[in-house]
């Protein structure tokens, strides 16, 4: 039987009753030894517990004893990883297939029981408020757009356009769900379920736009994989990005370093500088910077 105090203490030291959606606990981040393939999100008023380890009792447990101490919640969701295999179940309470739930005032859409990504990636929450921050009157490009979370906030934030591209049309329904869901004006968002990479024309005829983001999966078989095709995308920044414009570059792998991002940008744009790496998000504290989640500011000059 595991000892899940440290999970539980860090959970009731952080839970909010009616706060935003938000990680409570992020075992990923290797910050707390013995713990690592544990994580506990908050949807409100629910909580989500998963493990990347074969550990269904343990997780029950820890969803038992959490309920115990957050006693506002009305239900507990267990998620069970393997790969891109996922399996979940309610341990506590009821937990709905589709909710909504809020960051800075803003609405997403998640579902929790049904699909292996809930919609809303919340590492991603200083990116998307540096985003919602410059978007006054500007034309994003938003790359890999999955629910469209960028341009939700680059929306929020005064965008004039925000065009939108994943080979998901599926994904993409679900980000005009999330437009709505902040009564966002449909006119201002261009949705585009196409290959990327056979699809520059469009883009191009779209733009040119004041800010690029980029958010590919890591390695999705038959879609990316950011060591071998992040250059192919980055070199084809200047044909569609105003002079002074910026680029949002991101890259989830524990496997490439934060040169990777810099060095890319170097040699296929040379004209594009690095800016910065933004702060990660404090509910995702992790020990190893290189492994963790990056994500660079970029200028391009013209």
């Amino acid at each position: 039987m595991r000892d899940f105090q440290p999970v539980i203490e860090r959970c009731v030291a952080r839970y909010r009753d009616g706060s935003d959606a938000a990680r409570l606990f992020h075992g990923r981040g290797h910050s707390y030894d013995g713990y690592a393939d544990v994580i506990v999100d908050l949807l409100p008023p629910y909580l989500m517990v998963s493990t990347y380890a074969d550990d269904e009792r343990g997780m029950m447990q820890l969803a038992g004893l959490l309920s115990e101490r957050l006693t506002s919640l009305q239900g507990i969701c267990v998620r069970l990883r393997d790969g891109r295999r996922t399996r979940t179940r309610v341990a506590c309470g009821s937990v709905p297939d589709q909710l909504t739930v809020t960051e800075d005032d803003l609405r997403f859409i998640v579902r929790p029981m049904r699909n292996q990504n809930i919609g809303l990636f919340l590492d991603m929450a200083p990116a998307r408020q540096w985003l919602q921050q410059r978007s006054a009157g500007v034309a994003v490009l938003n790359l890999f757009a999955y629910t469209c979370g960028f341009s939700v906030a680059a929306v929020a934030g005064g965008a004039r356009l925000v065009v939108n591209n994943d080979m998901s049309r599926s994904a993409l329904d679900w980000g005009l769900e999330n437009h709505r869901e902040n009564r966002h004006d449909p006119r201002v968002v261009t949705m585009l379920a196409k290959n990327l990479f056979k699809s520059w024309w469009k883009i191009r005829q779209l733009g040119p736009y004041d800010v690029v983001v980029i958010d590919p999966p890591t390695n999705q078989h038959g879609s990316f994989n950011a060591e071998k095709q992040y250059g192919q995308i980055l070199k084809r920044i200047p044909q569609f990005t105003v002079a002074g414009g910026s680029v949002l570059a991101c890259l989830n792998s524990p496997f490439l370093s934060t040169d990777f991002l810099p060095s890319q940008m170097s040699r296929w744009c040379a004209n594009c500088e690095f800016v910065e790496y933004l702060a990660a998000s404090e509910d995702f504290p992790d020990r190893f910077t290189d492994r963790a989640l990056k994500v660079g500011v970029f200028r391009y000059s013209g």
